[in-house]
């Protein structure tokens, strides 16, 4: 009998540790969830903070010096803005000698650097804003970048268009 006493005994610690250690588990499990929430969000978080602020955007106003050496530069406020751009064909655009001098606005972000990373491009005539493409006449065909029509190798035309004139199906530079 005594053996069986123990056995019960044995039973009952078993039961109450288990109960115990699925608490210890359900509590540990909670932890692990608040923390991987924890390092997600610093995650999500770090490019911006690379950068030094949350995704930041700008207008910049001024003459564009396309063709300038080491260009192109934004001649704004008496200061000489490097430009850059992720996208090539706004880039190539930004360097079109077309373009040289012209009163334009530009939307993009400021680099650590100091370079404006330019992400929107408008030329402005009399305070109005224009969108840049450009065209072959002959193909009628519309390009988002300065160089030869892709269909009769002629060089293509530099047009503005009025922002208001502007549709979703229109092809511009953006």
């Amino acid at each position: 009998m005594a053996n069986l006493c123990d056995l019960r005994n044995l039973r009952i610690h078993f039961l109450a540790s288990n109960r115990q250690s699925s608490v210890v588990n359900r509590q540990f499990f909670a932890g692990s969830i608040l923390i991987s929430a924890f390092l997600f969000l610093i995650c999500l978080a770090a490019p911006a903070l690379g950068r030094g602020s949350l995704d930041v955007s700008s207008v910049l106003e001024g003459k564009l010096l396309a063709t300038a050496p080491g260009g192109p530069f934004l001649a704004t406020g008496g200061n000489l803005v490097r430009l850059v751009s992720k996208l090539s064909f706004l880039l190539h655009t930004l360097e079109d000698k077309r373009l040289e001098d012209r009163t334009v606005r530009l939307e993009g972000s400021v680099q650590p650097d100091g370079a404006f990373e330019v992400e929107k491009l408008f030329t402005l005539k009399d305070g109005k804003l224009f969108k840049v493409r450009y065209y072959c006449e002959i193909c009628n065909i519309a390009a988002v970048e300065p160089g030869n029509c892709v269909c009769c190798q002629r060089p293509t035309e530099l047009q503005e268009i009025p922002v208001s004139e502007v549709t979703k199906d229109t092809v511009t530079v953006p």
